[in-house]
């Protein structure tokens, strides 16, 4: 059985839950104010650091996910690093690809 954790977002501050998933590297977040989306603790930790504004437009990234696909916020690997400046990797990916069930 899922166990589900209360905290604020930490892309809008909306007061919402969590569960670990992927092992309890990610947390994926189910806010009633930005919709549903996954970040790795790592990532979590940078994003506390960004301005409000930046956090806002991850957020609006999340409620326009495409159709069975989910923002996923995490740490870049090397590959991404070389192509961008952002220090975090935000990305939608499948539903299908995701680890979805709370552990």
């Amino acid at each position: 059985m899922a166990t589900y954790y209360k905290q604020n977002c930490p892309l809008c501050g909306t007061t919402t839950e969590y569960c670990w998933v992927d092992y309890n590297n990610c947390k994926y977040f189910d806010c009633p104010k930005c919709t549903t989306f996954q970040i790795s603790k790592c990532a979590e930790e940078v994003l506390v650091e960004k301005s409000q504004q930046r956090r806002a437009v991850y957020a609006n990234q999340a409620l326009n996910a495409p159709d069975n696909h989910l923002l996923v916020i995490r740490m870049p690997n090397h590959e991404f690093l070389q192509q961008s400046t952002d220090d975090l990797q935000v990305s939608f990916v499948l539903k299908s690809e995701l680890s979805l069930n709370c552990e």
